[in-house]
Parts: C-alpha cells; structure tokens; sequence
C-alpha cells in the first residue's frame, strides 16, 4: 500500500473518536451526579431521586415501531371483544337504579290512585241522577185543549167595512113609476155570504137602502095623484 496517497491512509483517530466504553460512561455518570448534589448542597435542598437509566435497545428503529404497532392493535382487540364490552355494576349504581325504579312505581301507584278515585265519583253522580228520575212523579196529563195556531177573524170588522163602503152610497129619485123589482148590487152584495167562519152577513144597510127606496117610490106616487086631480 502506497503512504504517498493520503486517501489511503488509515483515519484511525477519527475511528476511535466514534466509539465510546462502557467504562467512559460510567465515569461520565457518576461525575453527572456529583455535580447535581454539590449545587443542590449550595442552595440547601436535597436532590431528587434518580430516574432510572432506559435499557439500550439493540434493536433498529423500523423493528421498534413494529412491535409498539403490534402492542396498540392487541390493546384494541381486547378493548373491542365482545366479553369486555359488559361489566357488572356497581353499589352506587345499584343504588341509583333502585331509587329511580321506586320513584317511577310510586308516581304509577298515585295515578291509578286518582283515576279508581274519579270512576268512583263518576258512578256515585251517576246513581244520585238516576235515583231522582225514578223518585220524580210522572206529570199529569194536561186537559186544557190545544189551541188552533190560525185565529178566526172577527165579524166587526167586516160590519164596519159594509158601513163604511154605505156611507158614500145616494139613491137618485125616478120620475116614473116601473113595476119591476128593483134590485141593488149592494143589496145583493149585503145579502151574499163574505165570511167563511162567520156564513152569513148582517143585512141592516140593505134594509136601510131598501126603506130609502120604498119611500122614494110612495113619494112619486103621491106626486102623480097631485097631477091627476090637478088635471
């Protein structure tokens, strides 16, 4: 091998640098803790006790995140197993659960409670009403009779009606004598049946008409016997 070629030259300080002994470390510690006691001894404490060292790990670091990657999952199956999911229950929580079930019976006794207490109410009316209607005396029968729903007219009204329409009536004396009957549509209205209830009308202004009429006629008369002797 050829010393002239400096790159072939074994580094072997630089080699020895890297490494380090056990016995170095060591040395190292205890020096370490020498000078933690000796400043806690100037400010009057105690030191605190020593953690301990972590083991060295021989193992790389891609081996390393395999195993915790394995401890995680097998934590996860046991938490997901279906045995684990259930526990059992505690006094506190027994307790807790007795209680609310006592409460919820209590307030289920207080319903039926009040609702046997309004049934009962209910048919003690119920009886009560039935008991007045069998104790009440049925109601005679009325003997008044019914009366009509149409009222009859009166007759007066339909006498005064006749007199009124008379009033403006004014029989014309004739000059001659007639042999025939004279009839009046008046009369004859007088003397016809208007009221259905009543069947029949007073006849008084057809008898006055008709006295109206026969003195006319005895006054022509009497005039005619005037001329006759006169003549």
């Amino acid at each position: 091998m050829d010393s002239s070629n400096p790159l072939m030259t074994p580094a072997s300080g630089a080699i020895n640098s890297r490494f380090e002994s056990q016995n170095s470390i060591e040395e190292t510690r205890e020096n370490r803790k020498k000078e933690w006691a000796e400043a806690y001894a100037r400010i009057g404490q105690k030191p605190p006790p020593e953690e301990p060292s972590e083991e060295y790990d021989a193992r790389t670091l891609f081996e390393r995140l395999e195993a915790q990657k394995e401890i995680k999952k097998e934590e996860w199956d046991a938490r997901m197993k279906l045995s684990n999911q259930w526990r059992g229950l505690d006094a506190d929580e027994k307790r807790f659960l007795a209680e609310k079930e006592a409460e919820k019976r209590e307030e289920q006794r207080k319903l039926e409670q009040a609702e046997a207490e309004e049934v009962k109410k209910y048919k003690e009316r119920l009886a009560a009403r039935q008991a007045a209607v069998i104790d009440t005396p049925p109601a005679p029968p009325s003997l008044a009779p019914p009366r009509s729903s149409s009222k009859k007219t009166p007759s007066k009204d339909v006498k005064k009606n006749v007199k009124s329409l008379m009033k403006g009536i004014v029989v014309k004396k004739k000059l001659k004598t007639t042999t025939l009957p004279i009839t009046s549509p008046i009369t004859s209205l007088s003397s016809s049946k208007i009221d259905d209830t009543e069947n029949t009308i007073s006849t008084e202004p057809a008898i006055v008409v008709g006295a109206k009429r026969a003195a006319s006629d005895e006054d022509i008369g009497f005039e005619d016997d005037k001329r006759l002797k006169s003549g």
